[in-house]
């Protein structure tokens, strides 16, 4: 079995290609934040000043469509569920017209983008 946080590298960095390829005009409207990134306990402090918050999907699309202005991102492997906080930060941007996608497979990922940008 591989290692969940492999998996969703793995996932995320094929999605990110495949839209880059397909969406060349707003590849860098699909950019990643690196809230799972190992830290010092000294850097940790210094973001969250900065305003790291727990719970941030991994991924951000800056793209409005009809109604929503934009698409949180998060990918999981197929066994891999959300923690508390991601639900608090996805309930929180959906009340602000936000889209919030949990990803678990690139055909998803490519179907959910497709049907938002056209």
């Amino acid at each position: 079995m591989r290692h969940k946080k492999h998996t969703e590298h793995s996932l995320q960095s094929a999605c990110i290609e495949w839209f880059r390829l397909q969406y060349p005009k707003y590849a860098l409207n699909l950019f990643a934040i690196p809230n799972g990134a190992k830290r010092t306990a000294i850097n940790g402090k210094y973001y969250v000043k900065e305003g790291l918050t727990k719970g941030v999907a991994d991924c951000f699309l800056a793209v409005a469509s009809d109604e929503l202005h934009g698409i949180f991102i998060e990918f999981k492997s197929e066994r891999g569920t959300q923690t508390d906080a991601q639900k608090e930060f996805q309930f929180a941007v959906m009340k602000t017209d936000y889209a919030y996608w949990v990803v678990r497979d690139i055909d998803n990922f490519m179907s959910a983008i497709n049907n938002y940008l056209k």
